[in-house]
């Protein structure tokens, strides 16, 4: 299957999922744990370049080559999810002191997660349509 099919199907997965997530479901939680640290306004380059950049990475990194079996493919994506938003948020917990246990490990979970949906769909979209 197409690479750039994978990915946008990766792109769409983790961007409908982050988008629920930070607007409905934790946004109090990010204003109670991190308000003060909060931009009252995204900057859009910076989150674009990671929405663009990440959905690739786990294409790449997580699922090529295509993992033989769905569990496989979410435990990968899992893995990366960890290593990616755990580096993030252990080095936001070791240099910053508004940044508390609490928060990064529900923002790992989410990366966990969220990387874990979007390699199981990625997954079934390219077994599906082989």
């Amino acid at each position: 299957m197409n690479t750039l099919v994978l990915y946008g199907v990766a792109f769409l997965v983790l961007g409908v999922l982050d988008g629920l997530w930070l607007v409905y479901v934790a946004r109090d939680f990010y204003q109670r744990e991190i308000g003060p640290l909060l931009l009252t306004e995204v900057r859009k380059v910076p989150a674009l370049l990671f929405y663009l950049g990440y959905p690739m990475g786990l294409v790449l990194l997580a699922l090529t080559p295509r993992p033989d079996t769905l569990a496989m493919a979410v435990a990968r994506s899992a893995l990366l999810g960890l290593v990616a938003y755990g580096t993030y948020d252990l080095t936001n917990l070791a240099t910053l002191k508004g940044w508390s246990v609490r928060m990064a490990l529900a923002d790992t979970a989410w990366g966990c997660f969220a990387s874990a949906a979007a390699g199981g769909a990625v997954w079934w979209v390219a077994r599906r349509w082989a």
